[in-house]
C-alpha cells in the first residue's frame, strides 16, 4: 500500500522548509553579532593581525559555535546530528577497513554498535525523547563523546560497561532466535522456489513463458527498426 503522494511531497517540502529557515535564522544571527564590529571596521582589522595558525583556530571555533546554536535552535537540527553523526563516522570506517591495522576496525565496529543500539532506543521512545529541551544537541554531544580520538570514549565504555555483558550473558537465546528466524525464512524461500519451478513446468506456464520470449522479440525488432530509421535520418 503506498502512501499519499501529496502527503509524501508535502512532508519532503517541509522538511526543505525547516532547513531553509534554520539558514535564514543563522543569517540574522551572525549579522547581529557581527554588525556592530564591522560597522566600526574592527571586526575584519583584527582578523587580519592574526596569524595563520590563530585565524584558522578561530574559524574553526566559530563553526563549531554556529553548530552547537544550531542544534540549539532545533529547526533542521535532526538532519545536521545526522549528517555529524554517520557520515563522518561513515566515512572513517571506510579508512579503517582499507588500512593493515585492526585497532581502528575494533575501535569504529564498537561506534556502529552503540549508534544502532541508540537508534533502535531512539525510535521506540521517540515521543518522550520530543519533549527534552534541546534534545538533537544533546544527542550530538553524546554521539561525538562516541567517537572522540581517545582510548576510552563513549563508545568504548557504554560497549563494555552495558552491552557486552548483557549480549553475553544472552547470547545462546539471541543465537537460537537467529536460527529459528533463519530456518523459517529459508523454509518459506525453498517453498517458493518449489512452487516456481512447478508453475513453469505447467502449460501455463510455458505459455506464459513462450508469450514473453515473443513479446520479448518483438520489443528487440522495434528497437532495431528505430535505430536503423534514425540512422538513415542522419544520413539524409
Amino acid at each position: 500500500v503506498h502512501g499519499d503522494p501529496e502527503k509524501e511531497s508535502s512532508g519532503i517540502n517541509a522538511e526543505y522548509g525547516e532547513v531553509v529557515v534554520s539558514l535564514f535564522l543563522f543569517i540574522l544571527l551572525l549579522r547581529s553579532l557581527l554588525c556592530p564590529f564591522v560597522t566600526r571596521g574592527t571586526m575584519f582589522k583584527f582578523i587580519e593581525d592574526l596569524s595563520d595558525e590563530a585565524r584558522t583556530k578561530l574559524l574553526v571555533a566559530c563553526a563549531i559555535a554556529v553548530t552547537l546554536v544550531w542544534l540549539a535552535i532545533g529547526i533542521g537540527s535532526s538532519l545536521l546530528c545526522s549528517v555529524v553523526c554517520f557520515v563522518y563516522p561513515a566515512y572513517k570506517s571506510f579508512k579503517a577497513v582499507e588500512s593493515p591495522q585492526g585497532d581502528d576496525d575494533t575501535q569504529w565496529l564498537t561506534y556502529w554498535i552503540v549508534y544502532s543500539t541508540f537508534n533502535i532506543l531512539e525510535y521506540f521512545t521517540d515521543l518522550l525523547l520530543f519533549w527534552i529541551p534541546m534534545y538533537n544537541l544533546l544527542k550530538c554531544l553524546f554521539l561525538l563523546w562516541c567517537m572522540w580520538p581517545i582510548k576510552n570514549n563513549g563508545s568504548t565504555l557504554v560497549y563494555h560497561k552495558i552491552l557486552r555483558p548483557f549480549l553475553l550473558k544472552n547470547e545462546d537465546k539471541i543465537d537460537a532466535r537467529l536460527d529459528k528466524v533463519t530456518g523459517k525464512v529459508n523454509k518459506y524461500v525453498d517453498d517458493a522456489k518449489r512452487e516456481a519451478a512447478a508453475f513453469a513446468d505447467s502449460s501455463t506456464g510455458q505459455a506464459l513463458v513462450a508469450g514473453a520470449q515473443v513479446a520479448s522479440a518483438n520489443a528487440a525488432q522495434q528497437l532495431d527498426e528505430a535505430l536503423n530509421d534514425s540512422d538513415k535520418d542522419k544520413d539524409i
